[in-house]
């Protein structure tokens, strides 16, 4: 007769097991964590030090050979200091659950351990499971690291990276499209001072491979798609409507004008996690450095002071009962963007 362990203790369910497992499933669908334009990386505390050097280029005036060089003053440096954020949620797993599957196993004279982690696996990457949700955060986080804000579910923020530099953001770019016609050029003289304007705010980082992306909601974009302008450039194939990602259905699809990809965002169903239909979001992708998404360690005894991953997953010892597992995973994100006034809000106006 053989003895029925104690399932949710041994190296299957132990912090450094379940933190693999987590991390090995792919991320859920969203549009900036695919296309890589936050770099992650993770660090090893919970503060970031932040440098910031002001300086700038000037002319320097003539002189008399032999005389004695102009001196200039060096960059000024001020590092300043940002905390990580803390999400943690858990899920629990009920005796009940795994009975069944214990029931299974006298069949074959063996206790089903693998159905037992499998309730886990289900609860941390499942399609409602903890991971989920931790990457559904931290896509809301990323749209707020694009306009240069990031909030919190109740709205309260969590950085405002123009205050935390001392800057104030660029006035929103309106666009009345009823105006437009189809052989003026008024948008697209628009939209290429618009990346002019973002070029100045990006000196000093590396923009050979920069490309503005503009990510719309739902009515902007239909706006920009339809207006007179880009219809007459669609019709003569001048948009690269080839590259559409959809190409039967045109919702939520791409599409190239004036130097800039507009894309129409899909959000969640509710509109929590998206751009607000009316506005679109012009950003610079491409630009080394520029966007960062640095993971802080975990609040959990063994991996304090590691380096940080995305996510963490672990069984809290204080929280086991003879009749519950519970699971818990977190995440310590710092959401960044070191030139937040090369983000542009746009908006329609008429």
């Amino acid at each position: 007769m053989w003895e029925i362990p104690n399932i949710f203790t041994g190296n299957a369910f132990s912090a450094v097991t379940l933190t693999t497992m987590i991390n090995n499933v792919p991320y859920a669908p969203n549009f900036l964590g695919s296309i890589g334009l936050f770099a992650a990386d993770g660090v090893r505390t919970t503060d970031v030090g932040i440098l910031a050097r002001n300086g700038a280029l000037e002319i320097v005036n003539t002189s008399e050979r032999g005389s004695s060089p102009e001196k200039i003053d060096h960059a000024k440096r001020d590092t300043r200091k940002a905390t990580a954020s803390h999400i943690a949620i858990e899920a629990s797993v009920y005796a009940d659950e795994v009975q069944n599957a214990f029931a299974d196993g006298m069949v074959s004279g063996q206790p089903e351990l693998e159905t037992a982690q499998g309730l886990i696996d289900d609860r941390l990457n499942g399609p409602f499971g903890l991971r989920a949700r931790i990457e559904l955060t931290h896509e809301y986080h990323r749209l707020g690291g694009i306009q240069g804000i990031v909030l919190d579910k109740d709205g309260s923020t969590l950085y405002n990276w123009y205050n935390f530099f001392g800057i104030a953001p660029l006035a929103a770019a309106e666009t009345n499209f009823g105006t437009l016609t189809a052989d003026k050029g008024t948008f697209e003289v628009q939209c290429n001072q618009l990346v002019r304007e973002m070029l100045k705010e990006l000196e000093g980082l590396p923009v050979t491979t920069m490309a503005p992306i503009a990510l719309c909601g739902d009515n902007y974009y239909d706006q920009i798609y339809s207006n007179k302008e880009v219809k007459a450039a669609r019709a003569t194939s001048d948009t690269g409507r080839e590259s559409d990602v959809f190409k039967e259905i045109k919702a939520f699809s791409h599409f190239y004008y004036g130097g800039i990809t507009w894309i129409n965002y899909r959000g969640t169903k509710d509109g929590t996690v998206g751009i607000n239909i009316d506005e679109g979001r012009l950003l610079p992708m491409g630009v080394p450095g520029l966007f960062q998404m640095l993971f802080s360690p975990p609040d959990i005894n063994g991996m304090t002071n590691m380096k940080g991953l995305p996510v963490h997953a672990f069984m809290p010892p204080e929280s086991q009962t003879s009749r519950m597992a519970v699971v818990e995973a977190q995440s310590n994100p710092l959401t960044l963007c070191l030139r937040p006034r090369a983000l542009r809000r746009l908006t329609k106006t008429g």
